[in-house]
């Protein structure tokens, strides 16, 4: 497929289209986030695409990166891509666009350092810093402080999402995502695969992943251990951060209060 034929099969999409960005940090449920979303039927995209976004052109690499692989639907308006990293800045003229909606998500600490670190390991990449405890607890903190400045920026125009809401109060997480973004009809609590699902370099590669369905058991990383330090610090990014996040959403879905305005 090329964005020519794209445009050819969905002109409105390709012209008239809508930008989503989930902007959260590796190891934070972004992949699941990612299928749901993505297997809505007026959104394109579902995994993560590795770019920066520094102006319209950038919007125009998106489209041409993913239509070089992947059928335009018929009905999609909305094109989908999460920034997990600080190397790929999303600029804040893209975000505060009209046609732009920008999704901050964050996941608490002791899941997501060992997570990472975990992944790292067994990745062919254990010589990089995030296969250790304080460089996944430098990535995570130092990652939550960009996603609090570009809150504060945004003031007011973004989602704020626990990211355990999508596991534990999936149905009215889901259901205020998708009012929010202006979606007909709901995001499905169940997903399809696609043609990157699995696949490395684009997202989660277990067979978790793979089933469809949003499992609710956890990983219990027993045989990682963090510092007691490491921990102290992301717990406390995590703490001051978070209500950062919050504070400047325009609505938010959080353990503590679910779905509010």
């Amino acid at each position: 497929m090329s964005l020519l034929n794209a445009l050819r099969a969905n002109p409105g999409l390709i012209l008239r289209h809508r930008n989503i960005f989930l902007l959260s940090h590796m190891r934070a449920n972004t992949s699941l986030f990612g299928h749901l979303l993505g297997s809505h039927p007026q959104v394109e995209g579902y995994y993560e695409m590795h770019i920066g976004y520094y102006s319209w052109k950038s919007l125009w690499r998106q489209k041409m990166l993913h239509f070089a692989s992947h059928e335009p639907k018929p009905g999609a308006r909305q094109m989908f891509d999460k920034v997990l990293h600080d190397g790929h800045e999303v600029a804040l003229p893209l975000l505060q666009r009209s046609d732009s909606r920008a999704i901050f998500m964050v996941r608490e600490p002791r899941q997501s350092v060992r997570s990472l670190m975990t992944l790292y390991r067994g990745d062919g990449k254990g010589h990089l810093p995030e296969a250790t405890a304080e460089g996944a607890t430098r990535y995570y903190v130092d990652r939550l402080a960009t996603l609090a400045r570009m809150a504060r920026e945004l003031d007011g125009r973004g989602f704020y999402l626990d990211a355990e809401c999508l596991v534990q109060q999936s149905e009215p997480t889901l259901l205020a995502l998708g009012t929010w973004l202006g979606l007909d009809g709901p995001i499905p609590t169940e997903y399809g695969t696609f043609a990157k699902t699995g696949r490395g370099n684009s997202g989660d590669t277990s067979a978790r992943l793979k089933s469809g369905k949003i499992s609710r058991s956890a990983n219990s990383y027993d045989d990682i251990v963090v510092p007691e330090a490491c921990m102290a610090e992301a717990q406390a990014a995590y703490d001051t951060h978070r209500q950062t996040l919050i504070r400047h959403a325009a609505q938010r879905c959080t353990l503590e209060t679910a779905v509010t305005a």
